[in-house]
């Protein structure tokens, strides 16, 4: 079955944000392995896509890894994936920042799913990285 990633750089308060040089030590996106993230994907998911083909390619195509990278203009796209059940894994990325306003990633009306935390890295600018992976009902 084909994988279905979300990467979310988010604030601590849930709003999508970027990594930016904000007067504090930078690295580049590929410092932060999101370079690495992205080249593993073959497709760039985009609102463009139906949920539903999105679905139907999950189980025609094995071995394929479709990404989406959550910002503030495809969060109702990226709730919908979630609410469908679609997303496999969800890649986090938070920045020690508190935006207050806009739009917050994740929103409510989501099926009980369970997680598990299958790797956390921490920067030393304050960036935390953690990758999720949905667990699998035995």
């Amino acid at each position: 079955m084909a994988k279905v990633q979300l990467l979310a750089v988010l604030s601590i308060d849930g709003c999508p944000t970027e990594l930016q040089p904000q007067k504090r030590l930078f690295r580049s996106t590929e410092d932060y392995g999101i370079e690495k993230i992205r080249g593993n994907a073959l497709y760039k998911l985009t609102p463009d896509y139906s949920i539903s083909i999105l679905q139907e390619w999950q189980e025609k195509y094995r071995n394929t890894c479709y990404l989406l990278e959550a910002n503030a203009e495809n969060t109702e796209y990226a709730n919908g994936l979630l609410r469908m059940n679609v997303i496999d894994e969800i890649i986090l990325y938070i920045v020690p920042c508190i935006i207050g306003t806009g739009r917050h990633l994740f929103k409510s009306a989501f099926l009980k799913t369970e997680w598990t935390l299958a790797e956390s890295k921490r920067f030393d600018d304050g960036v935390v990285r953690l990758i999720y992976r949905k667990k699998i009902r035995e």
